[in-house]
């Protein structure tokens, strides 16, 4: 049931939905006043002057902050006076009521509110023919106040939500960051605090002990970014991308899946980077699709490709690896030819179940009105039914209202049609047994059909079942009019209820998804941060912990002079660690790109340096890239040379780090660099990494505006 897609949410929006239900339940009056412009053109004008100004003093309610204490009780006052002149001395019916009715609910003004009732009741009763009748209107006023009220506290509502969604995602993402940072405070700083008071006691006889809390530290912080990265599939996704696009491999990604996966995620990053990786390997294909989606409680993802079938170059031993994985998972993996041709990898795992939001109290509110008006209509409906019917008019009352509940409030879409076709039955065919108040049954259906169907289809078979009803119920061309209309305003007031119940729901579940992106982007950035920054200073302080050892007896203040170093990282990855938490650290590209020197030629590397300007907010960008292509060439390469290189040209800088010690068989940048391709795509940036004439090369460009 999508109806009609595309409302905006804002000021103009509520003012919309509020007047036009507003102008709805006021209609009726102003028709009839028109009607009297001609025999008595004074009252007949007064008439319209008064509906129209009841449904513009309605207005006041459409904004979020409201008016001034004093307007308001300006305006009260003014719309009781006007209803009182419009019911006493011009006449019309106390229906007009339900207008300063819902004001009083709005403002809960309960006392105004119970002596509007007592003057309506007292009018009424002196006009009214039977008790039949006044009953009958009085509950028209009810009926129309609360539906009135209910609809301008949703748009208020639906404007709230939709201004709140961005405040409620910065506090998920502060959430996370305390959550995370209370995860990283303990091991991870502990190890810190070991690594840099062993390396402060410059004592030579520590340095076994030291290089193994490094490396214990250094697997903590690779381990816990491991973790929070695999909460998502998105930092796999990118890495996949990169890897197919360095093998020239046309790559489609297409996502459809709800993230953080969850545990769920390690095993889907698994088989993804496996099935690229056998693509890759194979070399033969021209096109790899990716793609993700939720289905039957399950989140599926299929790899395609449409070179030769890459389940030689997985390997029996591999997918059986990954189908153990998959089924310890609760999930199934399939590999094997699609019909068109194309191998395909398919892995499905149990989605994680999405949390249940509480709805607001202001829509729990106005669905217990909307259940009040089904309520109203059946007492209203079964007033006028002849005592013979009245069983009959029970069993479609009963009926109509289970089909409202159903698949208006509940949205359910199974069979919807053919619950709108026999609910379309239940509102006309009765109509002229069951008296004059079940034209209510087809405003009411009018309402459902404008939700249940895309908006030009529902409003016009909206409009054709009003007009029927009137022609059925009508008795004359004057009361076919009426009840036309009114079957009109039941069909506003529902479509507006129901709409904006819809919207609240949509907003829940937008604002919702922000909040899990917000939050998947925060776990994402965290898990950069440890391992391209915390982990490369791991990195650097167990290559000068192992140099101290092999200097320990042949140059003793060399040994003195590599443990002051790692002092100094120490203390550097402690307040990394702290801005971990914040919103990142910012770091000094020439003190990175001085690091950087330093830790290669610790490493025997002979290094080039080409630096030039760079502006401080590209730099601190550059410099986890920097950081990254260091431990690249330290951990992955036999690099004897060195060379890096800074520059800014053409509107962007440029960071190039390249070595002489590619290592044989190397084709394509590995997950880390798959990690700062999105970190410089996120900065507008980019990326390339891979062999150039014998060296290997990491080039990233960032624009500068």
């Amino acid at each position: 049931m999508d109806g009609d897609r595309g409302w905006g949410v804002g000021p103009r929006t509520v003012r919309v939905l509020v007047v036009s239900v507003a102008a709805a339940l006021a209609s009726m009056h102003l028709l009839k006043g028109l009607g009297r412009v001609a025999a008595e053109p004074v009252a007949g004008v007064a008439v319209v002057a008064a509906c129209l100004a009841l449904v513009a003093l309605q207005l006041r309610h459409t904004r979020p902050g409201g008016a001034g204490r004093a307007a308001q009780v300006g305006c009260t006052v003014v719309e009781l006076a006007v209803g009182a002149v419009a019911v006493g001395p011009l006449g019309v019916s106390v229906g007009v009521l339900c207008l300063p009715a819902a004001s009083l609910l709005l403002e809960r003004r309960r006392l105004l509110l119970g002596l509007l009732g007592a003057g309506a009741v007292l009018a009424e009763a002196l006009r009214a023919a039977t008790v039949r009748d006044t009953v009958d209107l009085l509950l028209t006023v009810a009926l129309g106040g609360t539906m009135l009220y209910a609809v301008t506290t949703l748009a208020l509502l639906a404007t709230r939500v939709h201004a709140a969604r961005l405040a409620l995602a910065a506090s998920a993402v502060t959430d996370e960051r305390l959550r995370i940072a209370s995860s990283l405070g303990s091991g991870l700083s502990a190890g810190l605090d070991r690594i840099r008071g062993l390396a402060a006691r410059q004592d030579p006889s520590d340095l076994a002990e030291l290089i193994a809390v490094a490396r214990r530290t250094l697997a903590a912080a690779r381990a816990t970014a491991a973790e929070l990265r695999s909460l998502s599939l998105a930092p796999e996704a990118a890495s996949a991308r990169a890897l197919l696009a360095s093998a020239g491999i046309a790559a489609d990604l297409r996502v459809g899946h709800r993230e953080p996966l969850g545990p769920a995620g390690t095993v889907l990053a698994t088989v993804l980077r496996e099935a690229v990786t056998a693509v890759v390997r194979v070399g033969d294909a021209r096109r790899c699709e990716v793609s993700t989606e939720e289905r039957s409680g399950q989140v599926v993802l299929r790899v395609v490709s449409d070179g030769a079938p890459h389940g030689v170059a997985l390997g029996a031993d591999v997918l059986d690896g990954l189908a153990e994985r998959v089924r310890a998972a609760d999930g199934r993996l399939t590999a094997g030819l699609e019909p068109d041709g194309r191998f395909a990898v398919e892995a499905s795992v149990a989605a994680a179940p999405a949390p249940a939001a509480a709805d607001p109290v202001e829509l729990r509110t106005a669905l217990g009105l909307y259940y009040a008006l089904l309520g109203m209509f059946c007492v209203k409906a079964l007033m006028f039914v002849p005592v013979p019917r009245l069983g009959l008019g029970a069993v479609c009352v009963a009926a109509f209202c289970a089909f409202q509940v159903r698949f208006s409030i509940q949205d359910a879409s199974r069979h919807a049609r053919l619950a709108l076709l026999a609910s379309a039955v239940l509102a006309l065919v009765p109509l002229p047994w069951l008296g004059r108040n079940w034209i209510g049954a087809a405003g009411i259906l009018a309402g459902s059909l404008l939700i249940a169907l895309p908006l030009r289809m529902g409003a016009a078979l909206a409009a054709a079942l009003a007009v029927t009803a009137g022609v059925v119920g009508g008795d004359g061309p004057v009361s076919v009019l009426l009840t036309t209309v009114s079957a009109l305003v039941s069909c506003v007031v529902v479509y507006a209820v129901l709409r904006l119940v819809r919207l609240v729901r949509e907003l829940q579940r937008a604002t919702a998804g922000l909040e899990r992106a917000a939050v998947v982007t925060e776990r994402l950035r965290a898990a950069r941060d440890l391992h391209d920054l915390l982990g490369h200073g791991l990195a650097a302080v167990l290559l000068k912990a192992e140099l101290a050892r092999r200097l320990a007896e042949s140059d003793a203040p060399r040994c003195r002079a590599e443990l002051a170093d790692i002092v100094r990282l120490a203390e550097r990855g402690r307040a990394e660690l702290g801005a971990l938490a914040g919103d990142g650290p910012r770091l000094s590209l020439s003190a990175e790109l001085a690091s950087a020197t330093a830790v290669l030629e610790a490493a025997s590397i002979t290094v080039e340096v080409e630096d030039g300007p760079v502006p401080a907010a590209a730099g601190a960008v550059l410099s986890v890239v920097l950081r990254e292509a260091v431990t690249n060439v330290l951990r992955h390469s036999r690099a004897r040379y060195a060379r890096i290189a800074l520059a800014v040209a053409d509107g962007s800088a440029r960071l190039e780090v390249e070595n002489d010690g590619v290592p044989d068989g190397v084709t394509a940048p590995g997950s880390g660099i798959g990690g700062l391709t999105v970190r410089l795509a996120e900065a507008g940036g980019t990326l390339a990494a891979g062999p150039d004439d014998g060296w290997y090369l990491l080039r990233a460009e960032l624009p500068l505006s």
